[in-house]
């Protein structure tokens, strides 16, 4: 199965979970007991490590498999919940954890090849796409020492059109999750070519050398 086959299931889970929790959102009690059993029914998937497999799974599952566990969750209002629903909500949890350990096992990877040729930067992700005509793209590169980051980016702005952008980050270099404890050392600069880009991007690169 293909990541653009798997991506309708992703959404349409999304869309599940939103509904699930708009339901039981103005009453607390019942909200707190909808989290426990979307998060029991996650638990009950925990052995797929793969969103391939977690389509499959959900292919042949039923409100009839969240019953089961409901059952157990001791809480008489839990009959009230939409045992649907919670099956949908449980598979887009199973699936954001599934997602968010392979994105830490490709970023260690990247980490320990980046250390093993020598490089003092490494690129976490370098991507582009197509749209309104023109390709868009969007990198982000750490320094490995201290998890000094530059996200550069080109975006629509409805105003200009297309802007190049450079946003200075400060990442855990251990875990490549954003410090809260830090203020970025930049502002978010904005530039009208790729060439005027690259130049600050050397320039910011030298500064914090």
């Amino acid at each position: 199965m293909t990541q653009p086959e798997i991506q309708p299931y992703l959404a349409e889970w999304r869309t599940i979970e939103d509904r699930f929790y708009r339901q039981v959102l103005n009453d607390a009690d019942l909200y707190m007991i909808g989290i426990r059993l979307v998060r029991a029914v996650a638990d009950s998937l925990r052995a797929t490590t793969d969103l391939e497999t977690l389509v499959e799974r959900f292919q042949c599952s039923s409100s009839d498999d969240v019953a089961v566990i409901a059952d157990t969750l001791d809480a008489p209002q839990v009959v009230l919940l939409d045992c649907q629903l919670a099956l949908g909500a449980a598979f887009y949890l199973r699936a954001q954890e599934i997602q968010q350990t392979r994105a830490q096992a490709d970023f260690l990877a990247r980490m320990a090849a980046a250390r093993a040729q020598g490089q003092r930067w490494v690129a976490l992700y370098d991507q582009e796409s197509r749209r309104h005509g023109h390709t868009f793209f969007q990198r982000l590169d750490m320094r490995l020492s201290d998890g000094f980051s530059l996200r550069s980016a080109s975006e629509m702005d409805w105003e200009k059109g297309r802007v190049f952008v450079i946003e200075p980050l400060l990442l855990d270099p251990a875990t490549g999750l954003p410090r809260r404890d830090l203020a970025a050392p930049e502002p978010r600069q904005e530039f009208a070519t790729r060439e005027a880009l690259a130049q600050a991007l050397e320039a910011l690169r030298e500064k914090y050398s």
